[in-house]
């Protein structure tokens, strides 16, 4: 009768745990820009984000669904736990307040771009002392604090095209935004009159993901080796993913792909693609 018992919960268990995995369904939410290579312009997902969340969600018995809306709504969302991730998130103590990030395996670092005719920039401050006007994405990564004086402008929604036109129609001279976005724009605009300024304002740092705190997925336990005398930060943090977690399972598969070269290799691959041009209605 025991025997029978124990292996009718064990069904149960095993069942239960079946029917977890088949509804798992992670949501990474993105803003509507394209960031290409990362991801298109909405409502076209495709690109390596796409590419390699899918992959990962998969490997840990989850299916991934794709929410794009502008930047503040996705974030908004992911503070209320209705999406689990976003798929490259700067680190800043406000968005660690809702979110816990995770190495997503890829690199990054932010430099500059501007008109041709501009010297070689290896600091903002030279910005500051030419009286030129810096274009940044509201939202993006802020560089460890810009210079006093600095002249800034933040237009809404901004992406790479529409920052590279501001540049070239002179209502701004320099633009700060990720490498191999960069990069990946004029490799597909060989006649752009545009200069790169890789030394002016970032290291290369690990990528991160930034995944809801309220999200059913998410599972956290008390991180010992927490210092409270130092500031908070990703690899100071209050907690730590609860092993078992889809959260935890997620940064599992993630560091296996990454320490395998997998995902450098996708990253190649979409880097060296060439982007198609819109189809002419």
């Amino acid at each position: 009768m025991i025997i029978k018992f124990c292996l009718t919960l064990l069904t149960l268990v095993c069942a239960a745990q079946v029917f977890a995995t088949e509804n798992c369904e992670l949501t990474m939410g993105y803003r509507t820009n394209a960031r290409p290579p990362y991801i298109a312009e909405a409502p076209d997902n495709s690109g390596l984000y796409l590419n390699l969340y899918q992959e990962a969600a998969a490997r840990i018995g989850c299916s991934l669904k794709v929410v794009r809306a502008p930047k503040k709504r996705i974030l908004r969302e992911i503070a209320k736990g209705n999406i689990d991730f976003y798929p490259g998130l700067a680190f800043s103590k406000e968005r660690h307040n809702y979110a816990h990030f995770i190495v997503n395996g890829l690199s990054e670092r932010y430099i500059g771009v501007s008109r041709d005719d501009l010297t070689d920039i290896t600091s903002l401050q030279q910005l500051v002392d030419k009286q030129l006007v810096l274009l940044i994405s509201p939202g993006s990564y802020q560089l460890g604090g810009l210079p006093n004086k600095l002249i800034v402008r933040k237009p809404p929604d901004m992406s790479t095209d529409s920052a590279i036109a501001f540049l070239t129609q002179h209502q701004g001279d320099f633009y700060v935004y990720d490498e191999s976005t960069l990069r990946y724009w004029l490799q597909n605009h060989p006649q752009h009159g545009l200069k790169l300024h890789p030394n002016c304002c970032d290291n290369w740092r690990l990528g991160h993901l930034g995944f809801s705190r309220k999200s059913r997925y998410f599972s956290a336990d008390a991180n010992p080796n927490y210092v409270a005398a130092k500031p908070i930060s990703i690899d100071n943090s209050p907690w730590e993913l609860q092993a078992g977690s889809i959260a935890y399972a997620l940064q599992q598969v993630l560091s296996q792909m990454a320490n395998s070269g997998e995902t450098e290799r996708r990253y190649q691959d979409y880097m060296q693609q060439v982007s198609q041009p819109a189809a002419t209605p």
